[in-house]
């Protein structure tokens, strides 16, 4: 019984103020729409970069003319790394091994069928313990007559730098990503408290009255907090439908148009249903959050 009726104070105090309370939803909406973008674009670039430094792997690429001793020599060589602490672990891939890695990364292998022979070459796969130490691993095994040294890097090729600029974007994105949400969050923060201040002011014959009668301090405190609420899901619904539309009409298309490409993309993201209960929830949090705040200043009680 109370539960309707603080929802129904907390209705009517929004119909009394509806211009700030419109003010207050459009705030929310903004928002929660740029932390609705900046999820899972964090998250799918977070998942391309963990996916950069899993090939952090170092590839030792084998010469055709290796004999079998060399090869030896150079896995001996490696091995002895690991004894070191320096490489977690190796494999040795073959050129048939090789060849048949391209194709299952190929969306379209028909470009494999005006290949005359297997061109590529057979290799080590070596796993640093630090990818910060791949230097030094590909200056120990430098030399080694197997070592096929027409391939890029001289035959030892680990991708340190590109990883290393990865890492760098991604940070830039997290950090300028937070700081936007924040500053946005704070403002629908504010503008809700000034709506409950608001409605605050317009009722304080009410609450003198109520506390007069002897109603407690949350009596009086639950229509405001359910009414930022109110205001805070209801930005953050308006928010993720604007979403839908845009996964629908924008982001999907572009999907659509780009999965022809030439491998296979396999970065993941948040799902859309996971995004928008994230996002409504976070509303409800602001909403109740603005009005907390503005309650304990304004409402002596």
């Amino acid at each position: 019984m109370r539960l309707g009726f603080f929802f129904r104070e907390a209705i009517r105090s929004i119909r009394s103020n509806v211009a700030i309370s419109i003010a207050a939803v459009v705030t929310v909406m903004i928002a929660v729409f740029i932390l609705g973008t900046f999820i899972p674009s964090y998250l799918y670039v977070q998942s391309t970069v963990n996916q950069e430094k899993s090939r952090l792997d170092i590839q030792v690429y084998v010469a055709d003319s290796a004999t079998t001793p060399q090869v030896s020599a150079l896995q001996g060589a490696i091995a002895n790394l690991q004894t070191q602490g320096q490489v977690k672990t190796f494999s040795f891939i073959s050129k048939a091994q090789a060849l048949s890695k391209l194709k299952s990364e190929l969306s379209d292998q028909t470009i494999l069928t005006l290949l005359p022979n297997n061109p590529l070459p057979a290799s080590f796969d070596v796993i640093p313990v630090d990818p910060a130490h791949d230097a030094q691993i590909a200056a120990a095994l430098h030399g080694n007559g197997a070592i096929d040294t027409t391939m890029p890097g001289q035959g030892i090729d680990y991708a340190a730098t590109t990883t290393n600029r990865l890492l760098s974007v991604a940070k830039f994105i997290q950090y300028t990503g937070f700081v936007l949400i924040l500053i946005l969050l704070i403002a629908a923060v504010l503008l809700i408290g000034n709506t409950i201040r608001l409605s605050i002011f317009a009722r304080r014959r009410e609450v003198e009255v109520m506390r007069l009668v002897g109603a407690t301090n949350w009596f009086i405190r639950w229509p405001f907090v359910i009414e930022g609420i109110i205001c805070g899901v209801a930005g953050a619904i308006v928010s993720v439908f604007a979403l839908y539309l845009a996964k629908l009409f924008i982001v999907q298309p572009w999907i659509d148009s780009n999965s022809n490409q030439l491998t296979k993309d396999t970065a993941s993201t948040i799902s859309f249903g996971a995004l928008a209960l994230i996002l409504v929830l976070a509303g409800g949090l602001v909403g109740a959050f603005g009005s907390g705040v503005t309650l304990r200043r304004f409402l002596k009680v």
